[in-house]
């Protein structure tokens, strides 16, 4: 009789769902039914080193224009993709400097003299004047944000875009002088 009260008690304990389990580990978070990756993730791909244009540039001239172009201003611009993630962004670029190990953001600002001097010796076909260009390096690459159920059954993809963010550094490596043409 205690044999069959005994089991009885296991199957009572056992299916009202009560189990003894290992503290999780910090990283981890155990949600309901078992699942440690439930909640909203973001994955990162395609990434990529590019240039783009910032604030400073020196006045237009046309082909044999000789000039030198020095100012002292603050070269700023700001990271593409981010008007439809609003204050998501900070998260998507902390997120993804950690997983490239870059040091990226929505935002890059630094104040120098810069100075460049050149001559526009040639001009494309069809363009009749060009000027200097500052250009910051940046890294574009592809965010998707998803979100996986409680049980871990089921992942939705809440939506993928791509994203342009500027190195956040100021050396010389992160910056460049080319031309553009109109």
């Amino acid at each position: 009789m205690r044999r069959i009260a005994s089991a009885a008690l296991v199957t009572a304990i056992a299916a009202s769902g009560l189990v003894a389990v290992a503290a999780p580990s910090q990283a981890a978070t155990v949600h309901p039914m078992g699942c440690v990756d439930a909640g909203v993730h973001y994955s990162f791909s395609k990434a990529k080193m590019v240039w783009r244009p910032t604030n400073i540039y020196s006045p237009w001239g046309r082909k044999g224009f000789t000039f030198s172009y020095t100012t002292s201003k603050t070269g700023t611009w700001s990271a593409t993709g981010t008007a439809t993630v609003g204050a998501e962004a900070g998260v998507i670029f902390a997120k993804a400097s950690t997983s490239f190990s870059l040091a990226i953001g929505k935002t890059w600002s630094h104040t120098s003299s810069w100075g460049v001097s050149g001559t526009i010796s040639s001009l494309p076909r069809g363009k009749t004047q060009g000027r200097t260009m500052m250009y910051h390096k940046a890294e574009q690459f592809t965010t998707k944000k998803y979100t996986v159920n409680h049980t871990c059954s089921k992942t939705t993809v809440n939506w993928t875009k791509t994203f342009v963010a500027p190195y956040r550094s100021s050396d010389n490596s992160t910056y460049l002088w080319g031309y553009q043409y109109k």
